[in-house]
C-alpha cells in the first residue's frame, strides 16, 4: 500500500504589492487552520490540479463566498481547494478604525506526494513528447504538432509541473496559428500558475504574457508581470531593468483611452477580470447570476437587473469584477474614466 498525502500550498496569486491608503489595514491570515489529509491507496495517482480562488473575508475574519476563477488540471480538486480556503482564519481588515469585509485571492495546488517516488517533476515520457512538439512548432508543422499535443495531454500530463508546461506549449502553438482565443486562455494559465515551471521557462512565459497583457490593455496584469520578473532568483533583473519596463507600461497606460473587453462566460463558472479605470459598464444579453466588485479594501454587491455604472476610486485597492451566469454567454465590459494604478 502506498501512502497518498494531499498537500495544499498557500501562495499569493499576485506579485504586485498594493499601495494601501493610510487609513486602511489589510486582512492578514492569523491561522491556516487546516488538517493535513492522509489516505492510503493501492495505486498511487500522479493526477493533480491547481485552482485560483477568490473569496471574501468578513468583519469577523471569517471566509465566505468562495469562487474558483481559474483552474488547470483535474477539476475534481476544486472542491478540496474550496474546503481548504474555507478553513482559513484572518485578522479583519480595518478602514478608519472600523472592521470591513474585503476580498482576497489565493492559489491552491493539490499535489499527490508518494513514499515510493517523486511526483514534483515532469516524467521522462512527458519531457520527450514535449521536446518533439516544440521541434514540430519550430519547423512550422502545426497540424502535426496539434495532434501530438493532444496525445501529450491525454497520455502524459498528470502533475502540476506537466499541467503548466502543457499550458505554455499550447500557448506557443496557438500563437503561431493565430488562434488568439486559445492563446489568451493558455498564456493566462501559464502565467497564473508559473510557480510550477523551471526558472528559464518562467521567464519566457512572463515576457510573452507581459506583451499580451499590454496589447489587450490588461494593465494590472502587466504590472504583475514586471514584478514577477524580479521574483525569479536565478534571473538577473536589475532595478534599472524594472524601472525601464515600468516607464514604458506607465506611458502606454496613461495614454490609453476606453477599454472594451469581450468576456466569455461558462455556465456557473465565475470570472474575475481586473480593473484599471475608474468607471465600468457591463453589458449582457441574458440575465447574470452574480455581479460583485471585489477589492482588497471594499466589496460591493450589485443588483444584476439594474446595474448602471460601477465606480472605482483612487483609494480602492486592486479591484476585480466577479461575474457569473447560469447560461453560457459573452458579456461586454467597458472601462473608461480616470487611470489610477
Amino acid at each position: 500500500m502506498k501512502k497518498l498525502v494531499l498537500a495544499l500550498s498557500l501562495t499569493s496569486a499576485f506579485t504586485q504589492p498594493p499601495a494601501f491608503a493610510d487609513d486602511f489595514v489589510p486582512a492578514e491570515v492569523i491561522n491556516k487552520n487546516y488538517d493535513q489529509l492522509t489516505n492510503t491507496s493501492p495505486r498511487a495517482s500522479r493526477l493533480e490540479g491547481i485552482n485560483l480562488s477568490s473569496y471574501l473575508v468578513d468583519e469577523n475574519g471569517q471566509v465566505s463566498d468562495i469562487e474558483i476563477v481559474a483552474t488547470a488540471g483535474q477539476k475534481k480538486y476544486q472542491r478540496e481547494a474550496m474546503d481548504y480556503v474555507s478553513k482559513l482564519n484572518y485578522k479583519s481588515a480595518k478602514l478608519n478604525g472600523e472592521t470591513i469585509p474585503v476580498a482576497k485571492t489565493i492559489t491552491v495546488s493539490s499535489q499527490n506526494l508518494h513514499t515510493g517516488f517523486s511526483n514534483d517533476k515532469a516524467s521522462r515520457g512527458f519531457f520527450n513528447d514535449y521536446e518533439q512538439v516544440s521541434k514540430l512548432i519550430d519547423e512550422k508543422k502545426y497540424d502535426e504538432a496539434k495532434s501530438r499535443i493532444d496525445e501529450l495531454e491525454n497520455e502524459h500530463t498528470k502533475n502540476t509541473v506537466e499541467i503548466v508546461l502543457l499550458a505554455w506549449l499550447k500557448s506557443q502553438h496557438s500563437y503561431f496559428v493565430q488562434d488568439w482565443k486559445s492563446f489568451d486562455q493558455h498564456i493566462n494559465e501559464a502565467f497564473l500558475f508559473r510557480g510550477n515551471l523551471p526558472d528559464q521557462i518562467q521567464k519566457r512565459v512572463i515576457k510573452n504574457a507581459l506583451q499580451w497583457f499590454i496589447s489587450k490593455q490588461d494593465y494590472v496584469r502587466a504590472y504583475d508581470a514586471i514584478d514577477a520578473l524580479g521574483n525569479i532568483e536565478s534571473i538577473t533583473f536589475t532595478q534599472q531593468n524594472k524601472e525601464q519596463l515600468l516607464a514604458q507600461v506607465n506611458d502606454i497606460y496613461k495614454r490609453s483611452g476606453d477599454i472594451k473587453q469581450q468576456i466569455e462566460l461558462l455556465p456557473k463558472q465565475a470570472v474575475l477580470p481586473l480593473l484599471s479605470k475608474s468607471e465600468v459598464a457591463l453589458e449582457a444579453q441574458m440575465p447574470l447570476n452574480k455581479v460583485q466588485l471585489r477589492c482588497e479594501n471594499k466589496v460591493v454587491n450589485y443588483d444584476t437587473s439594474t446595474i448602471d455604472k460601477i465606480v472605482i476610486s483612487q483609494n480602492d485597492v486592486r479591484c476585480g469584477l466577479l461575474i457569473k451566469s447560469a447560461q453560457a454567454q459573452t458579456v461586454t465590459l467597458k472601462q473608461s474614466g480616470d487611470s489610477f494604478l
